[in-house]
């Protein structure tokens, strides 16, 4: 797209979460980046943007990011009663051995053990309340990075015909990649293009430019990673070494330490002592 800077694993300022890449785009007007992008908006069209990419390789991958805590809310409330009904209706009905006998003198404050049912529509319901706690408890990247604007575009890679443009999350664009092409081995060739296609174009999100800023940061810190490993670490000067200047060479040398007068000064040669 035309990005002046790119990094892989950039850790996101705002959030607990890591992009897979992260790309720096000085001209949102770049011929490249409209290809991808669409025509940029705003008050300065060139001005810079923060391109931000999730690679998904499975579909399980995807699905374990992609909901909306608002709509989770929803439908465990919607679960929580239907749990409630089945329980009253037809496991109290049908399953009365659940029921604790001696728990209570009352019978509507009996206690029933209703997780040892055997009804298939209540099974349902509690596994998949189950699975709404999880994904609420780890949160869902897709939609707090589109609710919080954390990058100016957010796409989607992954292979050709995993997911379908509807399946998309708001806010987020589609790459496709053949994966007959991009196999392991694969190297690009400068200027050519890569075998990637644009399925849905992202929303334009617009992030501020104090966030912008940060990404950049960050980006700059995951691109310097593992910048100074193995260089040889200075020897520690030991007793053995000569610490005066007793066997310099003689000659002088491109290094040699001679010691110059001030040039405020003259330097008076020692006269032999007349009578």
């Amino acid at each position: 797209m035309g990005c002046r800077a790119v990094a892989l694993e950039v850790s996101c300022p705002f959030h607990r979460y890591r992009f897979d890449a992260l790309g720096w785009l000085d001209h949102a007007d770049d011929p490249r980046a409209k290809e991808v992008l669409g025509l940029p908006h705003g008050d300065d069209p060139r001005a810079p943007r923060v391109i931000a990419i999730e690679c998904k390789q499975s579909r399980a991958d995807f699905a374990s990011d992609d909901a909306d805590p608002a709509e989770l809310a929803r439908r465990k409330a919607y679960l929580l009663e239907r749990r409630t009904v089945i329980e009253e209706l037809r496991v109290k009905v049908r399953e009365t051995h659940l029921k604790v006998e001696g728990s209570s003198l009352f019978e509507d404050l009996a206690t029933w053990e209703f997780g040892g049912s055997r009804i298939r529509a209540y099974r349902r319901v509690v596994t998949e309340l189950e699975t709404i706690d999880g994904k609420m408890g780890i949160d869902t990247k897709f939609a707090q990075l589109a609710r919080w604007r954390t990058a100016d575009a957010l796409l989607v890679m992954s292979p050709a015909g995993l997911l379908r443009p509807r399946e998309v999350p708001a806010g987020w664009g589609l790459i496709e990649v053949d994966p007959r092409r991009l196999k392991k081995g694969f190297e690009p060739v400068a200027g050519a293009p890569l075998p990637c296609t644009t399925r849905v174009t992202p929303s334009q999100l617009g992030t501020p430019a104090h966030r912008r800023l940060r990404l950049l940061r960050n980006l700059a810190v995951a691109a310097s990673r593992g910048v100074g490993y193995g260089l040889v670490t200075a020897a520690e000067p030991t007793e053995e070494r000569p610490a005066t200047n007793a066997h310099r060479s003689a000659e002088p040398s491109l290094f040699s330490f001679e010691e110059k007068p001030p040039s405020d000064t003259i330097r008076v040669e020692s006269q032999p002592d007349h009578p």
